[in-house]
């Protein structure tokens, strides 16, 4: 057994506590990757001249930890995640037809102003999450809720739209 998979092991716990401390509760193996690194690299920087290797490589644990979550938390204010939501759905078929593009119109004119604006920033312009949030005083979540909310009031208008039309279509071959 390699020497670093004797100290590996023997720190194994004090990773389990960085991460604890840290708060981490998804993607557990990315974080306990970063902190074996962080482990690694403490192991072949040390010096004994300087004091003790646990407090050390529990520093160093912890910054590798820390790293990797800053790294994430980048990551996701400037990715966003994609959605099944009708707009993107809409702008990526080509082949839609021309009763939802009306029935999509219908709902989009019938939108506050303010809601269309924020639907044309994130989904047109491309907008992160963190840039609409200072630009309307809001938190990334506030964003993500408002969306949330647009995107429920043009799904129950499309469903409205295609029951009315259904009725009517059910109607127009009741009269034949």
């Amino acid at each position: 057994m390699d020497q670093y998979e004797i100290v590996l092991a023997q720190f194994e716990p004090m990773i389990t506590s960085v991460m604890n401390r840290c708060r981490i509760y998804r993607d557990h193996e990315l974080y306990r990757q970063a902190a074996r690194i962080g482990l690694w690299k403490a192991w072949t920087k040390y010096e004994g001249s300087r004091g003790d290797f646990a407090p050390y490589a529990y520093r160093c644990i912890q910054g590798a930890v820390l790293d990797e979550l800053k790294k994430e938390s980048r990551n996701e204010d400037r990715n966003i995640p994609a959605e099944s939501d009708t707009l993107e759905i809409l702008i990526k078929n080509t082949q839609v037809e021309k009763s939802d593009t009306h029935i999509l119109d219908t709902i989009l004119e019938s939108l506050p102003t303010k809601d269309l604006q924020l639907l044309i920033l994130l989904y047109i312009k491309g907008y992160s999450y963190a840039e609409l949030a200072v630009k309307e005083g809001l938190t990334i979540g506030g964003i993500k809720k408002r969306r949330d909310r647009i995107m429920k009031q043009i799904r129950e208008g499309k469903m409205k739209s295609r029951k009315k039309a259904n009725e009517r279509l059910v109607v127009h071959k009741s009269g034949n």
